[in-house]
């Protein structure tokens, strides 16, 4: 075969790589450079379409997470970012997750003005508002930046159900608020105002185990989170079953393997 015909052939291959379920799927395998590439490759594609440019965000985010093994701590602990640990949060990661989230923000506020329904434009801004909620919050500890955030993605998420009851991801963002709000001081809960979230903290982990069965690009990283909550409740054989459904759709995840096997020896 000669070259021209391979080049065409790994171009048609390319092509049918590029898609956000593809980049969300090598994400969740903690496969982040091929994820980068493919939501590159799809957000180069398909410029205006706020979901691309925020599974690349939300891929710049999970690395980041990933290199300061956030995913090995309790991801709810509170403390604050300094000395060696505030130098190891890379510049250029942020610089890369920043640009993506607001091409993200930009493409979705451009489609909600043509169209207040676009749910694929809701989403995108769902999950974009999300991933910088937590890049504030668990890589960066910037709880004010975050709760800021937080709000926007509730909102994304109660406008986008209004209009599809269907779109279980954003049962991810309704039970994180929730689960956020009930997990702040009390003093200072009643100064935090989410939109339908009462700080019901049993209400959270309920709303996220829908999208953990149900959801579309958030599922995995609901079964994740629900598994850090689980295990800080002591609640280890439901921990175990959520690592397992996770694990059970991205085997080559090897953080993931790895939790299953300490959990063995507990």
């Amino acid at each position: 075969m000669n070259r021209i015909a391979l080049f065409f052939i790994a171009g048609s291959l390319l092509a049918q790589e590029a898609t956000v379920e593809h980049a969300f799927n090598r994400l969740y395998s903690f496969q982040f450079e091929e994820s980068q590439r493919v939501a590159r490759a799809y957000s180069d594609k398909h410029p205006y379409d706020a979901l691309g440019h925020a599974s690349l965000a939300a891929s710049y985010l999970f690395s980041e997470m990933n290199r300061l093994q956030v995913f090995n701590k309790d991801m709810f602990k509170e403390e604050k970012v300094k000395g060696e640990q505030a130098k190891r949060i890379g510049a250029e990661a942020k610089r890369n997750f920043e640009d993506a989230l607001n091409k993200a923000k930009g493409a979705g506020t451009d489609a909600l003005k043509k169209n207040p329904k676009d749910t694929n434009a809701l989403l995108g801004l769902l999950i974009a508002t999300g991933a910088e909620r937590d890049f504030a919050a668990l890589v960066e500890k910037r709880y004010k930046d975050s709760y800021y955030a937080a709000k926007a993605s509730q909102d994304y998420a109660l406008q986008l159900q209004a209009i599809d009851g269907s779109m279980n991801d954003a049962w991810f963002t309704r039970g994180f608020s929730e689960y956020l709000i009930g997990s702040v001081p009390f003093v200072i809960r009643w100064l935090m105002k989410i939109d339908q979230a009462t700080g019901d903290k049993k209400k959270g982990i309920e709303l996220m185990e829908k999208c953990a069965r149900d959801g579309r690009y958030l599922k995995p990283f609901a079964q994740m989170m629900l598994a850090s909550i689980y295990q800080k409740d002591k609640r280890m054989k439901e921990t175990r079953q959520m690592l397992e459904a996770f694990a059970a759709d991205h085997p080559d995840n090897a953080v993931i393997r790895e939790e299953l096997v300490k959990l063995g020896k507990s």
